[in-house]
């Protein structure tokens, strides 16, 4: 194929792939609204369909499925979270201050009203879809990963348990502030971020 050719192929490969993004990220997007507003009742694909303002032919182009689509939905929405506490932690160089970062960042989910009533549909709904032997760590491990660097950078000797450690204790925050209903407090939030530092031996 000569190169005007394959230059064309190419627009047109690239054009294909921008309107498949584009239909993707709404139904993404409207998956979300559909769950914080029918929670905790499963969400019908026909409700999606219509809050994205596509066809079912569209829907499923793309997902095999509710379920593919819900977990779709936790992978876009941990994407999300790793992307704005990468943001945060550019913004500090001290480690420890890095680490608050990390913390606050995860805790915003739980902190706004509306966040917290995505992040708490979504969650129900992926934990009915996993499979038993599915780990968590399918979506967390990017988001943990992150603080592997200004854990190593406070010197801990194993710098991958802390990161456990400190992720399991957030999470377990999120969830409590979930369960709860409500959003979690500027007191909270700062408490719970000195508690950690202080086992990590920087508070």
């Amino acid at each position: 194929m000569n190169s005007r050719a394959a230059a064309a192929v190419d627009r047109a490969l690239d054009e294909r792939q921008r309107r498949a993004t584009a239909d993707v990220e709404r139904i993404l997007a409207a998956a979300a609204a559909v769950m914080s507003r029918t929670a905790p009742l499963e969400p019908r694909v026909a409700d999606i369909v219509a809050e994205a303002g596509t066809s079912n032919k569209t829907f499923y182009r793309y997902f095999t499925g509710k379920d593919d689509l819900i977990l779709a939905v936790m992978e876009r929405g941990v994407g999300l979270v790793a992307s704005y506490l990468e943001h945060q932690l550019a913004k500090e160089t001290m480690p420890a201050a890095r680490v608050d970062r990390w913390i606050r960042g995860m805790l915003a989910q739980v902190s706004d009203t509306e966040l917290a009533s995505t992040s708490r549909a979504v969650t129900h709904q992926v934990a009915l879809v996993q499979h038993p032997g599915n780990a968590d760590s399918q979506f967390t491990d990017p988001l943990r990963d992150l603080l592997l660097a200004p854990l190593a950078d406070l010197g801990m000797a194993a710098p991958e348990r802390a990161a456990d450690v400190v992720l399991t204790t957030t999470l377990a925050m999120m969830r409590r502030q979930m369960s709860l209903g409500e959003p979690a407090s500027s007191d909270d939030i700062d408490y719970f971020i000195s508690f950690c530092l202080r086992g990590l031996n920087v508070g």
